[in-house]
């Protein structure tokens, strides 16, 4: 099964909005892959997928910046808390689709 996006930053807490993404994207039959950075390996991420949705601030994902530069995707989407200009402007050098908008609000728009 391909991967459309990955929602990293995914917590199980349903009190959180990553897990609400995903829980969203599914039910809009969007194949969808969670990523807990605290449980999960880096390693076991697809490394062709679509859609890169951050639940994630600038300082933690630092640590994964390079890796996932490496993965091929077309999208990135900053959701609000998750701005990283330093990461946003290496995803427009390598022709990456940068969205500054929130998933939930986007789906629910039908703009995703």
């Amino acid at each position: 099964m391909s991967i459309d996006t990955v929602v990293f930053g995914y917590s199980p807490n349903p009190e959180r909005f990553s897990f609400k993404a995903y829980e969203l994207l599914r039910e809009h039959n969007i194949s969808t892959l969670a990523f807990n950075p605290r449980t999960d390996s880096i390693d076991h991420l697809p490394n062709n997928f679509n859609t890169l949705t951050l639940y994630i601030s600038a300082q933690n994902f630092k640590k994964f910046e390079s890796e996932v530069l490496g993965f091929q995707f077309k999208r990135v989407i900053f959701n609000p808390g998750t701005e990283n200009s330093e990461f946003k402007n290496l995803c427009l050098l390598k022709g990456i689709e940068v969205v500054e908008d929130c998933t939930l609000v986007m789906l629910r728009q039908s703009r995703y």
